[in-house]
């Protein structure tokens, strides 16, 4: 989910909260009834949980990419079919076979000037067979 779409959800879920907090006038001398206590530990529980998804998608980053692996003179290289980038991959690469279309785990190594994208191998997730095209050697 795009950091868009959570903005989008995180303003409709608001805006339904709020629908349902101006539904009923507040008075002065009113007592709240049984249902009113229901609902407003409903409201609670949805604004708890919604805290709870919108902090887990804040934090959490999706450490994957998927692509075409390729056997270069200094290892392998991975063509992302995410973000179209080239990528030489780190680490755990033992599983990894050249001419095939892989899902790994990890994480991209910070990127300094001038240097290539480098992803940092933590598990190769899944086998997909061999690519439909061979990636480009550099």
């Amino acid at each position: 989910m795009t950091a868009r779409h959570r903005s989008i959800c995180a303003k409709a879920a608001v805006c339904a909260l709020l629908v349902t907090v101006a539904a009923k006038p507040a008075a002065a001398n009113s007592i709240p009834t049984k249902s009113d206590v229901v609902w407003i530990g409903v409201g609670v529980a949805a604004i708890g949980a919604g805290i709870g998804v919108g902090i887990n998608f804040a934090v959490h980053h999706s450490h994957s990419l998927t692509g075409c692996a390729a056997s270069t003179a200094n290892g392998f290289q991975l063509q992302s079919e995410g973000d179209q980038q080239t990528y030489a991959l780190l680490g755990e690469v033992a599983g990894v076979k050249s001419g095939e279309r892989i899902r790994v785990s990890g994480k991209q190594e910070k990127k300094s000037a001038g240097a290539s994208r480098q992803f940092i191998v933590e598990k190769l997730n899944k086998h997909f067979g061999s690519c439909k095209v061979q990636p480009a050697a550099p």
